[in-house]
């Protein structure tokens, strides 16, 4: 099994769960767009503790977020609300709950040579998103590549939180586990990036 298809599996299992922890939210008439609102209000209130240094509480909220932002979908399929407006409405809000946290972090290292890292490692997550939905409207479907938003989510979030507890160790740089974290990440999203690219070459060759 590759890591695709690991991935599809562990998604699969994740949102079987996910469909049973629901069904209270279902019986109390919680709606998807409403879940997906609370979410994009998380990822905002995490970037406000990103940009003045509250890194774990940042972490915590940046993971509570991506939480609810499966629950939305589990909630549109249970109730029979799944729209393409709702997906597109998803996605959309998506973009901007990343963009918030990303800008928490600009401001917070503006000062400093990270600036620069973050600035990369934003290029990268919006660049995967882009050339996915670019190659799918040109007919390529794949979906490949390690920086999807849920692994994003997932290196920055723990990133995040294991910060404080290793980084008592190394008190002349307290945040280090943190912006090793932030390089890992501009680094294997533009990685990413270039992987679908020739991917998505070797697709479309095949349609021409």
């Amino acid at each position: 099994m590759n890591f695709t298809e690991a991935r599809h599996q562990m998604i699969k299992r994740y949102y079987s769960l996910m469909e049973r922890w629901m069904k209270p939210l279902v019986n109390r008439g919680v709606s998807p767009n409403a879940i997906t609102l609370f979410s994009l209000c998380l990822s905002l209130i995490s970037a406000l503790f990103y940009a003045f240094g509250a890194i774990f509480m940042g972490g915590i909220l940046l993971l509570l977020s991506g939480i609810a932002d499966t629950m939305d979908g589990s909630i549109a399929r249970l109730t029979g609300q799944s729209t393409r407006f709702g997906a597109l409405l998803d996605s959309t809000l998506d973009r901007y709950a990343e963009f918030f946290v990303f800008f928490g972090l600009l401001f917070y290292y503006q000062n400093s040579w990270m600036f620069y890292v973050v600035m990369l490692a934003l290029l990268g997550s919006v660049m995967v998103s882009y050339v996915k939905a670019r190659a799918e409207s040109l007919g390529s479907i794949r979906v490949i590549g390690l920086m999807q938003r849920p692994e994003r989510l997932i290196l920055v979030s723990a990133g995040s939180l294991l910060n404080a507890p290793i980084g008592r160790y190394f008190p002349e740089c307290p945040d280090c586990i943190f912006m090793g974290t932030l390089i890992v990440l501009a680094v294997l999203t533009n990685i990413t990036v270039i992987h679908r690219l020739l991917e998505g070459k070797k697709d479309l060759a095949q349609t021409e």
